[in-house]
């Protein structure tokens, strides 16, 4: 597998996970909770994949960056939560960090 095409999968991977994290709370018919079901197997099959192309460790932290930050903006814009500067200030922290890690780590053990 390519490195781009794991990446991609990380991606969506993590997406996935706004999804089911979303789910796990505002799920409340079978249908919702079957769907729920489905974005945790999609997110973890596509982490799963994508480890045997990148390191673990920038893979995950890249994973749980998109869905911490995903769902917290979910919670802001699409269930009316409220936002904060604080709070916006630190979901931009945590990216800039998810970035850095991943551009911190060297192709050279891969």
């Amino acid at each position: 597998m390519s490195k781009n095409l794991a990446w991609l999968l990380i991606i969506i991977g993590g997406i996935c996970e706004i999804f089911w994290v979303s789910g796990l709370k505002y799920a409340d018919t079978l249908g919702l909770q079957a769907l729920t079901g489905l974005g945790i197997c999609i997110s973890f099959v596509c982490m799963l994949l994508a480890i045997r192309a990148i390191e673990i460790s920038v893979a995950y932290s890249v994973f749980v960056g998109i869905g911490a930050a995903g769902i917290v903006l979910a919670e802001i814009v699409v269930f009316g939560a409220a936002a904060s500067w604080l709070k916006i200030t630190l979901i931009v922290v945590l990216m800039c960090a998810v970035i850095g890690l991943k551009f911190a780590t060297s192709d050279k053990g891969a």
